[in-house]
């Protein structure tokens, strides 16, 4: 696919609320940055009208898969691709500064809040970076990081080929987030990576946040996060 500047994406599947949640998500993302490029993945039952209103391009052969969003991130159309949650609303015209925040990088992401977070330490290592967000590349080594996403946590929906006792199945199958940290700290597919200028959490404001401790003013979060539940 010809790739062509910067854009965002969102993806949505399996679920009725989570298409809706896209298209509130993509509606946000109008009003604030009304010129910008917008990719939509989907299954092809879900694709609508609004949808097709509201983005740029549609991609409908998306799986039927709670993590179609690794099946998609390789399919980018775009140079610079701004990935985001479909259960996310943008809430600044800010929004379009965190293209160029990527700088030389290849991937800038917020890092996951320990306090707010479901499953964090492990006897291996810790889960630090929060993938529900994130800027990338769309240079082939991060392109083939993207596949290995993919293609690795499909493989681990079935099957376990690490040390339990380092990495324990039980906590850690369910998160893509686990496939990135092996992905980023033990294979040769490591991408470069940074995070979000500080505060980094008024780019992914998870609703589980909590202004005080994180020190911040809730009017200047740029996304707000919502979560919702499969």
């Amino acid at each position: 696919m010809k790739h062509k500047g910067d854009g965002f994406l969102i993806v949505a599947s399996v679920k009725q609320k989570f298409v809706e949640a896209g298209i509130s998500c993509a509606d946000s993302i109008r009003e604030y940055a009304p010129d910008a490029s917008i990719t939509f993945a989907t299954e092809k039952r879900f694709v609508t009208d609004e949808i097709h209103d509201l983005c740029d391009i549609v991609l409908d052969d998306a799986p039927n898969h709670k993590r179609a969003k690794l099946w998609a991130l390789p399919k980018t159309p775009y140079e610079r691709t701004f990935y985001i949650d479909a259960d996310c609303e943008v809430r600044s015209n800010r929004i379009t500064e965190a293209f160029d925040l990527l700088g030389d990088d290849d991937i800038m992401l917020t890092k996951i809040r320990e306090y707010a977070a479901a499953y964090v330490h492990f006897p291996g290592g810790s889960l630090v970076d929060h993938c529900g967000l994130f800027v990338y590349n769309s240079k082939p080594h991060t392109i083939n990081f993207m596949h290995k996403w993919w293609e690795t946590y499909e493989m681990q929906c079935t099957q376990w080929p690490w040390d339990e006792n380092l990495y324990p199945s039980k906590h850690l199958r369910e998160w893509d987030q686990w496939t990135y940290w092996w992905l980023m700290n033990k294979t040769e597919h490591a991408i470069k990576h940074s995070y979000f200028p500080e505060p980094d959490c008024i780019w992914n404001w998870v609703n589980t946040y909590q202004d005080s401790r994180e020190k911040i003013d809730i009017d200047d979060v740029i996304i707000w996060h919502h979560t919702i539940k499969g």
